[in-house]
């Protein structure tokens, strides 16, 4: 992205000054789109796991500290100017934020990695539509399910989301595992048995004939649940570590891994545009499934309590979603 202050107005954006510490800079110099870029009008964004890290001092943004903006990813907005051919001024869009520099009046994307909204929705409500993309991009890495026992370590959002599309795809029996009591998220979702424990505490007791067949890793951000979800595997399972890496390297139980003779899965989104529309149709298909997963809707102006909350799991919280309405 580039910047032309010599014709653009100020406008507001915010700045990470401290770990969930957010100072609202009222004259931040605007930027601009390059070819094949948008610039975009925030409407609403939604608070990823992945934004956490960057919020708490544990990462670095990649264009440096301080970056303005940084770091919200997750985006419903409105295109203001144009430099795709795909796109025109007034398109409402949705999908990732380039540079996770979101967090401002207007931001600068890539015009292959949002989609125009088709669905008929808020757009708080719209956002979900981003994290569906990148669940359909796992899920199509794993294919069927049919007949398989499946567990999910770390039931916020994305795990919730999980056993629905696991048991979509034919998965027999679903085991959700969260020290948070989780009882009232799971109502109407297909979840078999809800373990309120820690994922370490659940692995270590797990008998070999209850290890699941395949184990999504939806808490991300460290590497113990992660090693846990690789000691409570079935003899040639499956394992999903799900979400970006907090790290370069990860210390792992590997010769309990090889020994239950297991596969670990990843699953970055490429095609960002495509599975936007995937999911897109599935929201369209499932109305009710974006409201049952946002749960607080902030005005943006409380960026720090959004943050603080999305940091602090609690009952009934689900997905945080930051609104300029």
């Amino acid at each position: 992205m580039s910047i032309d202050a010599a014709t653009a107005s100020p406008e507001w954006a915010y700045n990470l000054t401290a770990p969930f510490t957010f100072e609202r800079v009222e004259d931040a110099v605007p930027v601009t789109p390059r070819s094949g870029e948008l610039l975009v009008r925030l409407t609403a964004g939604a608070v990823c796991g992945s934004d956490l890290p960057f919020a708490r001092g544990a990462m670095v943004p990649p264009l440096g500290h301080g970056t303005m903006g940084h770091p919200l990813h997750e985006v419903v907005g409105i295109v203001v100017q144009s430099e795709h051919p795909d796109f025109t001024s007034g398109d409402r869009v949705v999908g990732w934020a380039t540079d996770w520099c979101a967090l401002r009046e207007q931001f600068v994307t890539r015009g292959d990695h949002v989609a125009k909204v088709r669905m008929d929705t808020s757009d708080a409500h719209a956002t979900v539509a981003q994290s569906v993309a990148c669940l359909l991009t796992v899920f199509g890495r794993l294919g069927s399910l049919e007949g398989k026992s499946v567990a999910i370590i770390g039931m916020g959002a994305f795990g919730l989301m999980t056993s629905v599309m696991a048991k979509e795809r034919g998965a027999s029996r679903i085991v959700g595992v969260d020290p948070v009591d989780r009882t009232d998220d799971i109502v109407g979702l297909p979840v078999d048995e809800l373990a309120r424990t820690t994922s370490r505490v659940w692995a270590a007791s797990i008998a070999d004939d209850d290890r699941p067949d395949i184990i999504f890793e939806m808490v991300g951000h460290q590497a113990a649940t992660l090693a846990d979800a690789m000691n409570a595997i079935a003899i040639g399972g499956t394992v999903v570590a799900y979400g970006v890496p907090d790290d370069d390297w990860y210390a792992l139980p590997l010769r309990a891994f090889f020994r239950h003779n297991a596969t670990l899965v990843t699953g970055v989104t490429l095609h960002h545009r495509e599975m936007l529309e995937l999911a897109q149709d599935y929201l369209i298909a499932h109305p009710e499934f974006a409201e049952h997963i946002v749960t607080d809707v902030f005005p943006v102006a409380q960026v720090e309590a959004a943050f603080r909350a999305a940091a602090s799991p609690r009952p009934g919280q689900r997905k945080i979603v930051l609104t300029t309405g």
